[in-house]
């Protein structure tokens, strides 16, 4: 070895001393090497995030969107809403069909069945339209197992977005977390880090919540907030829940203060869903990115 990078050293610097090129040639060989493992490992993570992205495709079933009703077809009857039943009186779960949908909705169709044989911890699936965000939402009895486990339970970095522990199903307001991988990454929640930037965040205010074996409910997001969570005393998103309206308006208000961005929700919301994840650009280890999204009223 020695003889080797003492000839590539005098082939390559014929002018340095030689032991000074030898130490040079092995410095840059480090270097390459590490620069290739570099490589290896991410073209590996990649393909590990596309197939699990996969997996979560083949498992969930079908999603079936219904489009709005152009007003040039709706003619007289324009103000009334459009009906449509699903066909054979019930859904593809099997579950009774519960009547008549707005044709103005979306509706989004699981295999719960399969998704709950894969893993009874399945709460429901989250929906960002226009982004990678399509992903199962699993819940435990701590907020530690699935930073480290993926939706099958296999140990994995990636983890698996899960609802807090102590969120129940009623909460006013319900957290979900999940990893931010790299700004570069599509994995988990890393690409809500894109909502940083203004334009974006008002180009993508919905996002969708499937309840497992239940009904899909519609949120539009209205904040963005760069959170210290080294510091919960004047105000915390994770607030599930308020004893009156001067509590709320309260936390209201403290939402808007915080808010890196902020818009008007349309109406007051009556369910909040928070999601949160990551972020060590401010803050450090203390960092998290939040998205706040109150239910769309119909």
């Amino acid at each position: 070895m020695k003889d080797l990078t003492g000839k590539l050293g005098k082939l390559i610097f014929p002018d340095v001393e030689e032991k000074k090129s030898r130490r040079i040639v092995v410095q840059v060989i480090i270097g390459l090497s590490i620069a290739l493992l570099s490589m290896a490992g991410m073209l590996f993570y990649s393909h590990q995030e596309v197939r699990q992205q996969q997996k979560f495709q083949q498992i969930k079933g079908e999603e079936v969107i219904l489009p709005e009703i152009p007003p040039d077809m709706a003619g007289e009857k324009e103000t009334e809403p459009v009906k449509e039943k699903t066909p054979e009186g019930e859904n593809r779960n099997g579950m009774e069909d519960l009547g008549e949908t707005d044709k103005n909705t979306v509706t989004f169709h699981y295999d719960w069945d399969s998704l709950t044989e894969a893993n009874g911890d399945i709460k429901g699936w989250l929906y960002l339209p226009d982004t990678p965000v399509d992903l199962p939402v699993v819940g435990a009895s701590d907020n530690d197992y699935y930073l480290t486990h993926d939706f099958w339970k296999q140990k994995k970095n990636t983890g698996c977005p899960f609802m807090d522990k102590d969120t129940g199903q009623w909460d006013f307001n319900r957290t979900i977390y999940a990893h931010n991988m790299s700004r570069t990454s599509d994995a988990m929640f890393s690409p809500l880090l894109k909502f940083k930037d203004g334009d974006y965040f008002m180009a993508h205010r919905k996002l969708y919540y499937t309840q497992c074996y239940g009904g899909t409910t519609e949120y539009q997001i209205m904040a963005v907030v760069k959170y210290n969570a080294g510091d919960t005393g004047s105000w915390d998103f994770r607030t599930r829940n308020h004893a009156d309206m001067e509590s709320y308006n309260l936390w209201m208000e403290g939402l808007e203060e915080h808010a890196l961005y902020y818009a008007e929700p349309d109406h007051a919301p009556a369910e909040i869903l928070t999601l949160s994840t990551c972020d060590r650009s401010e803050f450090g280890k203390y960092g998290r990115l939040v998205i706040v999204a109150g239910k769309c009223q119909k």
